[in-house]
This record gives C-alpha cells, sequence and structure tokens, in this order.
C-alpha cells in the first residue's frame, strides 16, 4: 500500500511538472504563427498546427480606444502627421471633428400601404428636409390597384353616361374612399 502511495504521488508530481506553462523571458514579446494566429507562445520554435516557424511579435500598449498603424498602412492610406504649434497651416484648415444634431427634432416616417421604395431622396441621418418636400418614391401594388379602379369608374362614368343600371357615382365614392384609407385623397 505505501509503495502504491509514492508511485502515484511521484506520477502526479511528474506529469504537474511537465504541464508547467513556460515563463516568458521578454514579456512583451510573444511569438504566433501566420496561418493560425489563436497560437501563442512565449518562446520561438514550430507551430503546433502546420508546423510553421513562430513569428516574434511586440506587444504594443495603447488605450482601448487608439488605433495603431504600421508605416505602410500611413503609406498606403497617404495619412500625415504632425505636431500642434503656432502658425499658419496654408490657405486651408482641416479638423476633424464629430458633427451631432438634436434628436429631439428627428422624426420617421412610415407609409400607410405596403410597397417597395423605388427612389430615396434624403440617404443620410441628419440630412435637413424642407416641410412638404418628398422623402421617397413608393411602388405599392395595393395602391396602383385602387388608383386604376378610381380612374376606371371615371372613365366607365363618362361612356355610360346614360346607363341607370350601374350608379357610377357610388363607384366613384367607393374607390374615393379605398384611396383615403390608404392615406391617399
Amino acid at each position: 500500500m505505501r509503495y502504491i502511495i509514492i508511485i502515484v504521488t511521484g506520477l502526479l508530481i511528474f506529469v504537474s511538472c511537465k504541464n508547467k506553462k513556460e515563463i516568458p523571458q521578454d514579456p512583451d514579446t510573444y511569438y504566433t504563427c501566420s496561418m493560425d494566429p489563436q497560437v501563442v507562445e512565449y518562446k520561438p520554435g514550430k507551430c503546433p498546427i502546420c508546423r510553421m516557424e513562430l513569428t516574434p511579435v511586440k506587444k504594443e500598449w495603447s488605450s482601448k480606444d487608439e488605433l495603431q498603424l504600421s508605416e505602410q498602412q500611413l503609406q498606403l492610406g497617404n495619412i500625415q502627421t504632425d505636431t500642434i504649434r503656432n502658425g499658419s497651416i496654408g490657405d486651408q484648415l482641416v479638423l476633424t471633428a464629430t458633427l451631432n444634431f438634436d434628436q429631439m427634432k428627428a422624426s420617421s416616417v412610415s407609409s400607410r400601404v405596403m410597397g417597395r421604395v423605388e427612389k430615396l431622396y434624403y440617404k443620410n441621418l441628419g440630412d435637413y428636409v424642407k416641410k412638404g418636400s418628398a422623402l421617397y418614391d413608393l411602388y405599392s401594388e395595393e395602391l396602383n390597384n385602387a388608383k386604376q379602379e378610381y380612374l376606371l369608374a371615371l372613365d366607365k362614368k363618362s361612356v355610360f353616361n346614360n346607363e341607370t343600371v350601374i350608379d357610377f357615382d357610388q363607384l366613384i365614392q367607393g374607390a374615393k374612399k379605398q384611396t383615403a384609407a390608404l392615406g391617399f385623397e
């Protein structure tokens, strides 16, 4: 019994020493694979997944809202930086800013009929819209049918003006009520 306890204890010590995590030599450098970036090691070697050489990466300490660009990214993006100082910059002054608008004055418009927007006149949030100007062009099968029914009733009334069997005024009033229910008069 005593020998079993000694053997089990020895195996536990051996296994715990084997799974010990490497302490990084340089805490600001880690090694990763270019094919498998989820691999992070603290010493050089080969990727355990694809067997490629691991690439050293320097940790950059910055705030969470900061974006770090490489020299190549700065060159490709045509980004230039300068220090703040007194003096004139030239005939133009470019400033970056955040534009806020009064959300209490913003409103949304809902369509009264089913359909699709054919043309949208104002595409950006915060665009100034004059009162009475068109916001969008809407195609609606339901509205088109109501319009066609109204126009057909007007046309048939003029063609069959002397007809007393059909009350075209009642058909016209029904078509008017239908378009009014859809929000159009």
